[in-house]
């Protein structure tokens, strides 16, 4: 809200997680909450919507479960062409997919570099590291910068590094990859 504008109408997906309605409504956004179907956000609702930026969670939604298919995601995409639009994609579990391969992000998607991506790394490391992290469109870096840069990070710095050394290594994708051979193997018995 303070990187895109609080006069912008933001839409979510209905159900949705209670914090992501509660956090625009305690900052006086408008609000539009558009029903999810079994594939993802009801097109009719979607393409009616007045809204100007998306919030969706496309990977297995909570409370719902609803996982937006690919053409749900491309429809997303489609939607986001529009001047001015963005989309917010909060993936909070889409590495541990048991699918063949991960499911593509709506960021990896986007063809207007519109998509602001959340993730945090309390699925894939630990519940009890709370750290999440934002990748913002080139677009967006400097006015983030210059709009939100005064906030400190509260990550201790040795957790940074101690990440940092996860991903560089290439550790972090092993360990997504012997996760997911786990859990496709449960999901076979």
């Amino acid at each position: 809200m303070e990187l895109l504008g609080r006069e912008r109408k933001f839409a979510i997906e209905s159900p949705s997680y209670n914090k992501i309605g509660k956090v625009y409504s305690a900052s006086n956004v408008s609000c539009e909450m558009l029903p999810l179907e079994n594939d993802g956000i009801s097109s009719a609702a979607l393409w009616s919507s007045r809204a100007s930026v998306l919030h969706v969670t496309p990977y297995r939604s909570f409370p719902s479960g609803v996982s937006a298919t690919a053409s749900k995601r491309h429809e997303y995409i489609n939607w986001s062409d529009k001047r001015g639009r963005f989309i917010v994609e909060d993936d909070f579990e889409s590495e541990f997919s048991v699918s063949g391969r991960p499911e593509e992000t709506l960021f990896v998607l986007a063809r207007r570099n519109n998509v602001i991506y959340l993730n945090t790394f309390s699925k894939t490391v630990s519940p009890a590291l709370r750290v999440g992290y934002m990748v913002l469109p080139p677009k967006l870096a400097s006015r983030f910068e210059k709009r939100l840069g005064f906030y400190s990070c509260t990550v201790p710095s040795y957790i940074q590094l101690i990440l940092a050394e996860l991903l560089e290594s290439g550790e972090f994708e092993r360990h997504i990859n012997r996760v997911r051979q786990l859990l496709r193997n449960r999901k076979k018995r």
